[in-house]
């Protein structure tokens, strides 16, 4: 015997006081949303999931194609996250979203403030006194690939730079009068 308050049981009337309109461009956009983000969501889990030891009581997990699945979650965030910024979906916090607005200076600008950050958490934490912990191999080399992205984003923020400023916005002589 089943009653109302049993899980399995979808009360339908809801749904029918409201006739269906066809979404906007808008709730299109939005439903895009929130399909990004389950999909970092997923492209996370992914992560942790490699990322944990392996654990004997899966039936196969060597047959697990974790790496595979990771950079096509990688690939889906990148293009639902394209997809909005094409159709206008404003700005998509924590993926530079407000990077049509600001440009890509601003976010180079923000990538290195972030790499920046990170080369300062791991220095501190290599710098401590060393008590052999596994991590400290894992630290150094993440630091290492940190400070070579850093050399990248101030070369492309270099090159950014010097072609702003060979543009110029104003005519010869319009200033002038």
């Amino acid at each position: 015997m089943t009653t109302l308050n049993d899980p399995r049981i979808l009360d339908r009337t809801a749904f029918g006081r409201h006739s269906r309109k066809p979404r906007d461009n808008g709730g299109d956009l939005h439903a895009l949303r929130l399909a990004l983000d389950l999909q970092l969501d997923a492209l996370l889990l992914a992560l942790a999931a490699a990322a944990a030891p392996p654990d004997e009581s899966l039936e196969n997990p060597d047959g697990v194609p974790w790496r595979r699945w990771l950079v096509e979650d990688l690939d889906a965030a990148r293009s639902l996250g394209a997809a909005i910024l094409n159709g206008e979906g404003g700005s998509l916090p924590g993926m530079a979203g407000a990077l049509r607005c600001t440009g890509r200076s601003a976010a180079l600008e923000q990538l290195v403030a972030h790499y920046s950050s990170m080369e300062g958490l791991l220095s501190e934490a290599l710098d401590r006194p060393h008590r052999g912990q596994p991590w400290r191999q894992v630290a150094g080399d993440t630091l290492l690939r940190c400070r070579a992205r850093l050399e990248e984003l101030h070369a492309h923020r270099r090159e950014a730079f010097a072609a702003g400023a060979s543009r110029p916005e104003f005519l010869p002589g319009e200033l002038l009068g």
